[in-house]
């Protein structure tokens, strides 16, 4: 990953460049920064940039013996850490038995959530969200005392380091504290007051901004993608990189999701099971990262009509057709109803994410938000 490969944050850019540049290399640094924001891609890239060989004033070569091994992420000096499952036969569970898998599923898209990738090592449903187990802090200590391979500096890149257990975290104090010559921690986070206070004190914080839909339609220049569009994925994922990337990948804007939500609605408000059974029928088809990305669709509905509702309607981030479909659903989305509607939805893409079957779990929703649907308001909206 190269700096110029990413897109926005210019200004944490320039930052890390001049860290570098005036060999004022922090030994423990913290990527903090929502869901498929930058915050891996900018680690790696620094990462890379302070071991090349031929850098230039804005970016590493591409080219030298140290870029080419970043290339698969294979450098020996670079450690990768990350939440892993305990599985059977699996004596201890550390990122080293995950490590090409990991690879593979990073090098894919950069910028893909947790909740991915320990869907994508689960056996059956996943009852555990990942962790950082004791096992991993103890390699960690052994690596540290290995001399440096082949590069200026090792490099430790620990991903979503909240997800670190007590144990593992007090092991990892004195070595945050007083790290060997030439190690730097990179560690990329996404809820960091999660993370031991004591632990996230020795840190060097650096915050990682969202995308705007500039960057979005930079990045994907060579799909050509619209204004509208990009606007459109920018307000589904919640300037969430990772979803789409998923999304255009799929070709799921092909979906219609504003044409079957409408469908849904209009099936559930009038109880109309066989014409329900017709429509799950053809949601189930459109994939797991269709259905999620449907659901989410759905949950940006009822929140712009509560904002239709409750707000300046300038607030709105719709299109033309979303509006006039806004200004006639609203009126069955208010105070009495909005937050469990939300609730259900989240609740399927979780369980989405387990692996369950959509078709049974779609029938359910929708029998849940039948019932959700016709609860009526306490008060009337002017």
């Amino acid at each position: 990953m190269l700096f110029k490969e990413i897109p926005g944050n210019d200004l944490i850019k320039k930052q890390l460049l001049s860290t570098a540049k005036n060999k004022r290399i922090g030994h423990a640094q913290l990527f903090t920064g929502n869901t498929g924001s930058a915050k891996l891609a900018l680690a790696f890239a620094y990462a890379r940039y302070i071991n090349c060989k031929n850098s230039s004033e804005n970016d590493s070569c591409g080219k030298c013996p140290s870029c080419f091994k970043y290339n698969s992420l294979s450098h020996p000096d670079l450690h990768l850490i990350f939440p892993v499952l305990k599985q059977p036969g699996l004596k201890n569970a550390v990122s080293d038995f995950f490590v090409k898998q990991w690879r593979s599923f990073i090098l894919n898209n950069t910028y893909d959530s947790l909740d991915n990738w320990i869907t994508s090592i689960s056996e059956k449903s996943p009852s555990s969200r990942g962790a950082i187990y004791k096992d991993e802090a103890v390699l960690i200590q052994k690596k540290l005392s290995l001399k440096n391979f082949e590069a200026e500096y090792k490099v430790i890149i620990i991903w979503m380091p909240e997800k670190m257990n007590v144990e593992a975290s007090n092991k990892l104090l004195k070595v945050f504290e007083e790290p060997p010559k030439r190690t730097v921690f990179l560690l990329v986070s996404e809820k960091p007051k999660n993370m031991l206070p004591t632990l996230n004190s020795r840190l060097q914080k650096i915050k990682i901004s969202n995308f705007n839909t500039g960057d979005i339609i930079g990045f994907f220049k060579n799909k050509n993608l619209t204004l509208e569009k990009a606007n459109h994925l920018v307000n589904l994922t919640g300037s969430d990189l990772g979803k789409i990337i998923r999304i255009l990948e799929d070709d799921n804007e092909e979906a219609d999701f504003l044409g079957k939500f409408s469908s849904w609605m209009r099936v559930l408000y009038k109880v109309d099971i066989v014409k329900l059974s017709n429509l799950i029928d053809s949601i189930s088809k459109m994939g797991k990262n269709n259905q999620k990305s449907f659901l989410l669709y759905a949950i940006k509905i009822i929140r712009e009509c509560l904002i239709y509702n409750y707000a300046d309607k300038f607030l709105l981030k719709t299109n033309p057709e979303e509006t006039t479909f806004i200004s006639k659903f609203s009126a069955y989305v208010h105070e009495e109803n909005c937050i469990i509607l939300v609730d259900k939805l989240e609740e399927a893409i979780q369980n989405l994410d387990r692996n369950a079957n959509s078709k049974i779990l779609l029938f359910e929703l929708s029998l849940q938000i039948m019932k959700i649907l016709k609860v009526k308001r306490k008060f009337a909206v002017n």
